[in-house]
């Protein structure tokens, strides 16, 4: 009998803890959840959630871009007006030649490149250097005599080479370019070539077409050079052209 009297008083407590609890939650005020507001992110999505978007509306850069011209071995004033051409502005090294005539030596970005439009392109600059396709005169005095100077070679593997000479018709002269290796490049030897050089006038005009150049030497500087052995003075005009591939 005592153990049903107690298993009755427990079950009986059970019931009032239970009647208890239910009046408390209907007495207690109930706190709602807190829940934290979303964030907005930059394109107007909740940080957090992956959005994802159709193909055909997944954006795509707006900057436009243009590609970068060559400008090796032209003028300073020429490749800047090349460069202002596509778009895009041209300008020497502060401490370089600023003069209009100063040659283009290095340039980048390189040629070829895209870059965004109005995007700045810098040039290395040297007065002791013709420029690209510029005719040069040279004035060499009585006897055998000798003439040199620096022309620009933007990469011989790939730009086509053509040099044209002109010289009075009884000036005997050897002309050719040396690379930066001492490699050399013949032009007009000892006897005109007939079929480069053709008379004009009292002169005679040679031109030389050697398509691509695989001296040794890559984009740089060259030198030209003329050996004058006939006994009179003589003006002699060289032209150096490397175009474009």
């Amino acid at each position: 009998m005592r153990v049903a009297s107690s298993r009755v008083a427990t079950i009986a407590m059970v019931v009032v803890g239970v009647a208890a609890l239910a009046v408390a939650g209907r007495l207690l005020p109930t706190t709602p959840s807190v829940q934290r507001p979303a964030t907005p992110t930059s394109a107007g999505v909740p940080a957090g959630t992956v959005r994802i978007l159709p193909l055909q509306d997944v954006p795509t850069s707006t900057v436009a871009t243009v590609e970068v011209p060559d400008a090796f071995g032209q003028t300073l004033a020429r490749a800047k007006t090349v460069m202002r051409a596509a778009g895009l502005r041209g300008t020497a090294e502060d401490r370089d030649p600023q003069t209009p005539g100063a040659v283009v030596v290095v340039q980048e970005p390189a040629a070829g490149n895209r870059v965004p439009r109005d995007s700045g392109v810098w040039f290395r600059t040297r007065t002791d250097v013709q420029a690209n396709a510029v005719v040069r005169r040279l004035r060499l005095g009585a006897g055998p005599t000798t003439a040199r100077y620096l022309v620009v070679a933007p990469d011989p593997p790939t730009h086509p080479l053509t040099v044209v000479v002109t010289m009075p018709h009884a000036a005997q002269a050897q002309v050719w370019l040396e690379t930066e290796f001492k490699s050399r490049v013949p032009v007009v030897g000892a006897r005109q070539d007939p079929t480069s050089c053709q008379p004009a006038g009292g002169q005679v005009r040679c031109v030389v077409r050697f398509g691509v150049v695989d001296a040794g030497g890559e984009l740089g500087i060259w030198t030209a050079k003329v050996a004058k052995q006939s006994w009179p003075p003589a003006v002699i005009e060289v032209t150096v052209k490397f175009a474009s591939p």
